[in-house]
């Protein structure tokens, strides 16, 4: 089939209003910038979905306590109570796209499938680039020097090392470390070495998996999660995550929600000649960061 075999076939089937869905059966190739994957939060946040009507509070139950206790004394008791209460304020997203329907029939602009899906990604991207943008602007050297460093240059052993270990006296101990490959490259440089008295040594496991994959996928037992840069558009291609920080989170350092489900509105303005198709996703979100003393930030990185 030709190029304009193709379109015919594109038109023939957009032409009807009820058969529209269809052209999801049919592949046409168009640029479509890389996404992040859609559990990326999940291993960063506590993630869940509340829906209309569920509370929009996080409590934190009070602490119980341990007592030296004299036999036959009534016994000191820790009374159970809700200590805080932290309410989830929420944003909302939305992506909304419009077209000619002269143009949509045409076929150029990919299948309305293929649209949507690549809306609901840039939904998904949306949040990613949000919470990561977050989190890695907690700190800053302005506000805290044990959180916070700026080397100035490339990612070294000693600031990374330094990092975790903070990260491990203030949490449950070290989920992960998160940055652009570009921003963690020099890992595979320095985790391969490790020293025994000012001799260095080559870790041979380690060694030979970069050797064999070009990475790593943990430093010292800490996951290393590389986010994928993300573009905002094929013609402009502008970098939407940054690459000169890089995070050290802890685990339970907070919690990310999605309220109720994406909402959509899809509808062709008849006004104009010819008419206007109309596509909208929508949603609400929140998050909320109770332990901000488990992120650390390496920033400052060339």
């Amino acid at each position: 089939m030709d190029i304009t075999q193709l379109k015919e076939a594109y038109a023939s089937i957009a032409k009807d209003q009820n058969k529209r869905g269809e052209l999801a059966e049919m592949i046409v190739e168009y640029a479509q910038p890389g996404h992040i994957a859609t559990d990326w939060i999940g291993m960063l946040l506590n993630s869940r979905t509340l829906n209309p009507g569920d509370l929009l509070v996080k409590k934190i139950r009070k602490g119980i306590k341990v007592y030296s206790h004299v036999p036959g004394a009534i016994p000191l008791k820790s009374e159970i109570t809700v200590a805080d209460r932290i309410n989830y304020v929420l944003d909302t997203a939305q992506v909304s796209v419009t077209a000619g329907v002269m143009e949509l029939e045409s076929g150029e602009l990919g299948t309305v499938a293929d649209i949507s899906s690549e809306m609901q990604a840039k939904l998904r991207d949306f949040y990613m680039q949000k919470v990561f943008t977050a989190l890695t602007t907690v700190w800053t050297a302005a506000n805290t020097p044990n959180n916070f460093i700026s080397v100035g240059g490339a990612l070294t052993k000693t600031a990374l090392d330094n990092a975790i270990n903070r990260i491990n006296e203030t949490t449950a101990g070290v989920k992960a470390i998160v940055g652009t490959r570009n921003a963690l490259q020099s890992i595979t440089g320095f985790a391969q070495w490790e020293s025994f008295g000012g001799t260095n040594a080559t870790i041979q496991s380690v060694s030979e998996e970069i050797a064999r994959t070009g990475w790593i996928g943990a430093y010292q037992g800490t996951p290393i999660l590389v986010v994928p840069q993300e573009y905002d558009a094929p013609d402009t291609y502008n970098k939407m995550i940054p690459e000169d920080k890089v995070l050290v989170i802890g685990k339970n350092v907070g919690d990310f929600i999605t309220y109720g489900p994406v909402h959509t509105q899809e509808y062709t303005d008849m006004k104009p000649v010819p008419a206007q198709w109309n596509l909208t996703y929508w949603t609400q979100f929140g998050f909320i960061i109770d332990n901000a003393d488990g992120l650390y930030v390496i920033g400052g990185l060339s």
